[in-house]
């Protein structure tokens, strides 16, 4: 796995033990979450304030919630990423699966953008 795809992992693997600090800890301090447009929260979250709010947000919304990466690609300075996210809502108990994409840019060792998409193929398309 490239350095950009294995970055990545370690970002949501710690997002999925609900280790926000140390998610935050692999991104630039300016990072920007570009979240699906349909997602009821849709919001851009510029900067580890405003990322930690809406991750920890997600987090105490749902119990188990758990994103699975499936084989990550690197194009140039991007990993895209289709995801497999899974969890249930805490007040609701109702099951959530769903599947989208996200596209991360990769700098110098560093996570400086991630945007989501509902499909791969939206996302190969966003930066072709």
């Amino acid at each position: 796995m490239n350095a950009g795809a294995e970055l990545v992992r370690e970002i949501v693997e710690a997002l999925n033990r609900g280790d926000v600090d140390g998610m935050l800890e692999r991104m630039h301090p300016d990072f920007e979450w570009r979240p699906l447009e349909g997602s009821p929260v849709a919001r851009v979250c510029r900067g580890h304030e405003q990322v930690r709010t809406y991750v920890e947000d997600w987090l105490s919304t749902f119990d188990g919630l758990r994103l699975d990466l499936d084989d990550p690609t690197e194009v140039a300075d991007r990993v895209i990423a289709p995801v497999n996210g899974h969890g249930r809502g805490r007040a609701s108990g109702l099951a959530l699966e769903t599947r989208f994409c996200q596209v991360w840019t990769i700098r110098e060792g560093t996570a400086l953008a991630m945007q989501e998409y509902a499909s791969r193929e939206d996302a190969l398309d966003a930066i072709a």
